[in-house]
């Protein structure tokens, strides 16, 4: 997790969205892969997508899980929260 964000409130975009993951960019352009989970907290969740940005609300580094929520083109928070799991760090050949 040392280049993952490590902190609430650090903003990621979604650079590529396989089945199951989802590629993202921190604000070094660092990426990661990690398996994408639609939050128990949110209801009739839409998939994440390229470009979509999220904000980081919760780092639970024993459970290895992050808690993310979508903002939308304004910057707000829109309440859709999504699990971040398994995530590692993505070749330099992932898509853009």
């Amino acid at each position: 997790m040392e280049s993952y964000p490590r902190q609430a409130g650090a903003l990621m975009t979604v650079v590529a969205v396989e089945e199951s993951h989802v590629v993202v960019a921190d604000a070094d352009s660092v990426r990661h892969r990690a398996r994408c989970i639609p939050s128990r907290a949110s209801r009739e969740v839409e998939p994440l997508k390229p470009g979509d940005v999220c904000i980081v609300n919760h780092v639970n580094p024993i459970d290895g899980l992050i808690v993310v929520e979508r903002v939308n083109t304004m910057g707000q928070r829109d309440g859709t929260q999504y699990e971040l799991v398994d995530y590692q760090l993505a070749s330099k050949s992932e898509p853009a």
